[in-house]
């Protein structure tokens, strides 16, 4: 579960970061990014119906969750960052996703310098 401070929660949030946010993406993920007023990353999940039913969508927001955790104290600050699932990402294990999810953070230019 992501703590309460690193949720991106209220509508207005997720309009605002599609609206004008930039994207990357992969063939089964999309991640849409833009810079905020927030002291820290906000991460937002979406997850539609073109997936699958609700166990299979919740099981999606999950590995998804897992997937995000370890990334978020080399995020840098003061982004919001939304993650769309496409249909494809059913058939993908942890570790395909934690590995297409890494390579769009890097593709995104989103993740800290090391010396920070």
């Amino acid at each position: 579960m992501l703590k309460r401070e690193y949720r991106l929660k209220k509508r207005y949030q997720f309009n605002y970061t599609y609206s004008h946010g930039q994207t990357q993406g992969t063939k089964n993920l999309l991640i849409c990014y833009t810079p905020s007023n927030n002291k820290c990353i906000k991460v937002g999940l979406s997850v539609t119906k073109k997936i699958g039913g609700a166990v299979t969508r919740n099981r999606i927001k999950r590995l998804l969750r897992v997937a995000i955790t370890p990334h978020l104290l080399h995020l840098k600050n003061n982004y919001n960052l939304i993650i769309v699932a496409r249909p494809s990402i059913v058939d993908l294990s942890l570790q395909d996703i934690e590995s297409e999810l890494a390579y769009c953070i890097n593709k995104a230019g989103l993740k800290r310098e090391e010396g920070f």
